[in-house]
């Protein structure tokens, strides 16, 4: 199992610095997926493109606010990811929109299973990248019981 964390806003290679606007962004984003390679293999890329296809073992996970998509708490998202771990799945893909978010053709080309909104907030594209790794990272702590996300519980 590995985690591909993918911006849509980015070129199709390795996430750098200059992909981001805020330097503070880029490096919370960074920093969380580091966290996740504690647990399992995550690295990070640009758009898959519109014209690709999905991979055989590959679950992908669209950020996206609006219709159809579901907020989740984490340990739902937690869940999810266990769910997907024990089906045998080798990777997930987290794809974050740009500003625009996705066009309906990215959508029906990729055929997400999971629509994730944060929520009815309105979050810039880059926060938003940081907001998903520190979720997956979290799911992590969670699905291992790790005290980061334990510490966090009221009582």
């Amino acid at each position: 199992m590995r985690i591909e964390l993918r911006l849509d806003w980015a070129p199709p290679h390795s996430v750098t610095r200059k992909d981001f606007k805020l330097p503070a962004c880029h490096s919370l984003f960074e920093e969380y997926v580091e966290r996740i390679n504690r647990f399992v293999p995550c690295k990070t890329s640009g758009t898959p493109g519109e014209k690709f296809s999905k991979e055989r073992g590959v679950k992908i996970w669209v950020c996206e606010a609006g219709k159809g998509s579901q907020s989740l708490t984490s340990e739902e998202v937690s869940s999810r990811l266990g769910k997907v771990t024990d089906s045998g799945a080798k990777a997930i893909w987290i794809v974050i929109g740009g500003p625009d978010g996705f066009s309906r053709e990215k959508l029906e080309a990729w055929q997400p299973d999971l629509k994730w909104s944060f929520g009815p907030l309105t979050l810039p594209h880059e926060l938003a990248a940081v907001v998903a790794a520190e979720q997956m990272y979290r799911a992590w702590t969670i699905l291992r019981r790790h005290p980061y996300h334990c510490a966090h519980r009221s009582p």
